[in-house]
């Protein structure tokens, strides 16, 4: 195996968004046993390092490929089109409705109920991360990568707040 190998191709798969994460799951663990350090300690300092170096691009492939927001950077980066972390979308209803999401995080607290908000919230946040991924893979597959980059945007947003849900549901229960 080659190391200058794409991240699908690591693991000889097409490049897409959708994938099967058994698929990639089993792979990962068929080529880490493969290329394990440990199997080549009696072979050549050659062989040595070219295991040492496939192991880490299979780590780091398995590791944006299982992840969709990373999966669909790369995809738009294999396309040509590099995605700023920092640089916002500019629908603006998109970003009223992220500040009234966050506002009904900060308010969790003063509900009656505040697990149930939070998973209600939490609910409302992973649909809207299921429609935006939908989003992404259409505009890629249809080649629309203008739509695709901003529906990467959109998700990188909603992605952080589930994290900060998360969070906060790590806080409520842990005080």
């Amino acid at each position: 195996m080659a190391t200058n190998l794409n991240h699908f191709e690591v693991f000889g798969l097409q490049p897409a968004f959708e994938l099967d994460r058994s698929t990639l799951a089993a792979r990962y663990r068929e080529l880490q046993r493969e290329f394990h350090p440990d199997k080549y300690v009696s072979r050549s300092d050659s062989e040595q390092l070219l295991a040492i170096k496939m192991a880490a691009q299979i780590n780091e492939a398995h590791t944006v490929l299982r992840d969709p927001v990373q999966r669909a950077g790369y995809l738009l980066k294999l396309a040509g089109v590099e995605v700023p972390p920092e640089q916002t979308t500019s629908d603006t209803e998109f970003l009223m409705q992220q500040m009234l999401l966050r506002e009904q995080l900060e308010e969790v607290r003063d509900q009656a109920d505040p697990a149930a908000a939070l998973d209600e919230l939490n609910t409302e946040v992973q649909g809207l991360i299921s429609t935006e991924e939908r989003r992404f893979a259409e505009a890629y597959g249809a080649k629309s990568l203008r739509a695709a980059e901003e529906s990467l945007r959109k998700l990188q947003f909603l992605v952080k707040l589930a994290h900060q849900i998360d969070e906060r549901e790590e806080d409520l229960f842990n005080n």
